[in-house]
């Protein structure tokens, strides 16, 4: 079988490795992406996915700069104007943020992972430069000074300057490299869902935190729809599970303390163990990771997914510049600004999840009020909270 050249080879097809590829669609370099699931491109409109985004401004640019923007429709994203979010262990902590405080049509966008994974793979359908190789997984991996050689489980063999891994959590590629991984559990476990509600959710987010874990009800197209994420301690997960639905909805709309009046669940139930993951690097000769290959975080803010765009964005942007100055893209000095401009910010998002985890956990009595008085007068401070609102939305 004749062996297949490329500038660039993407494993891992999903939201993060497609973005990669769209951006550089229109560059000078060749490009293939591995991956082992097609794309879905139909479901029933009323039947969730249960895996959703929390898109910031910042997320959003990008899908518009590479197209992807134009493929979701307005009954798929969901924008929100208002976040609201409170400690549950107290009356008087509670923040509310506005897009209105800071001149701004909304806070951002719930959207389907599904959803975005399509409109992203629409963008690079039929680009003459990119080589879709699906359904496809890895088998052999080998480096050379001049460019890395993977097998393919098919036989195929395809050689790059730069391989990139995208390809998750347990990626194949970063194990098969030798980048070593830092791994701590949040000893929480997430339960994911989808719920109807009383009340409408009037394009809101809502957070509640005590000493169990963080609530998010995240607004759906639907008024009276919404996506659950329920982080609580791994011990409470599995009762929680065992519970039907009816009870499991009772107790939800308890921890939610019925904000939006009796909920009921209307889909599955998955359930996942939360942890913190760092790459030891996110850069080696011929290897750049992006995404939740080089780095995953608790989902209480909903800034995994955004953190892996921008990711894309410094890389994208690099490659682009060693491409136009004739350099090899794949030289671990040509790859050494995208470590440098991303690592920074991956580290300090990680510490701030944990210690807003840490913060909320604690059940001492001293802390807890203190807490709740530090929401109170944050929430009085427009200033502040408009800061705080920009920071997260990324603009």
């Amino acid at each position: 079988m004749p062996v297949s050249h490329y500038d660039l080879i993407i494993v891992g097809g999903g939201m993060v490795g497609l973005a990669l590829a769209s951006k550089l669609a229109n560059a000078s370099l060749s490009i293939a992406i591995v991956e082992a699931k097609e794309v879905q491109q139909e479901w029933q409109s009323t039947d969730y996915d249960l895996r959703v985004s929390a898109i910031t401004r910042a997320t959003e640019k990008l899908l518009k700069s590479v197209g992807a923007w134009h493929f979701i429709d307005s009954l798929e994203a969901t924008p929100y104007q208002k976040m609201l979010v409170w400690d549950g262990e107290s009356s008087q902590g509670r923040l509310e943020f506005d897009a209105h405080s800071i001149a701004q049509a909304n806070l951002g966008h719930i959207i389907e992972n599904r959803v975005l994974r399509r409109a992203l793979y629409k963008t690079i359908e039929g680009q003459a430069t990119i080589d879709w190789l699906c359904p496809e997984t890895c088998a052999q991996l080998e480096y050379r000074e001049e460019a890395a050689e993977l097998t393919l489980t098919s036989g195929q063999i395809i050689k790059g300057k730069l391989l990139v891994a995208a390809d998750g959590a347990f990626s194949w590629l970063r194990q098969q490299s030798g980048v070593e991984l830092e791994t701590r559990s949040y000893h929480h476990k997430a339960i994911v869902c989808t719920i109807m509600h009383q009340k409408p959710h009037s394009s809101t987010a809502y957070q509640r935190f005590d000493s169990d874990g963080p609530l998010a009800f995240l607004p759906l197209p639907e008024q009276h729809k919404s996506s659950i994420v329920w982080s609580v301690k791994e011990h409470k997960a599995e009762p929680l599970l065992a519970l039907d639905d009816q009870a499991f909805s009772h107790q939800l709309g308890l921890r939610f303390e019925q904000w939006l009046g009796q909920v009921k669940l209307i889909s599955k139930r998955v359930c996942f163990p939360l942890y913190e993951r760092m790459s030891e690097a996110l850069v080696k000769h011929r290897l750049a990771l992006v995404g939740d290959a080089a780095h995953t975080i608790h989902p209480l803010a909903g800034q995994g997914v955004n953190l892996g765009f921008a990711d894309v964005e410094k890389l994208a942007e690099i490659i682009l510049s060693n491409n136009m100055k004739g350099k090899d893209i794949g030289k671990l000095s040509s790859l050494r600004p995208y470590e440098r401009a991303r690592k920074g910010e991956i580290v300090l998002m990680k510490q701030s999840m944990l210690a807003f985890k840490t913060l909320f956990e604690t059940e001492e009595p001293i802390v807890q009020m203190a807490r709740s008085l530090g929401m109170a007068i944050t929430d009085k401070h427009p200033l502040i909270k408009q800061q705080l609102i920009k920071k997260a939305l990324g603009l």
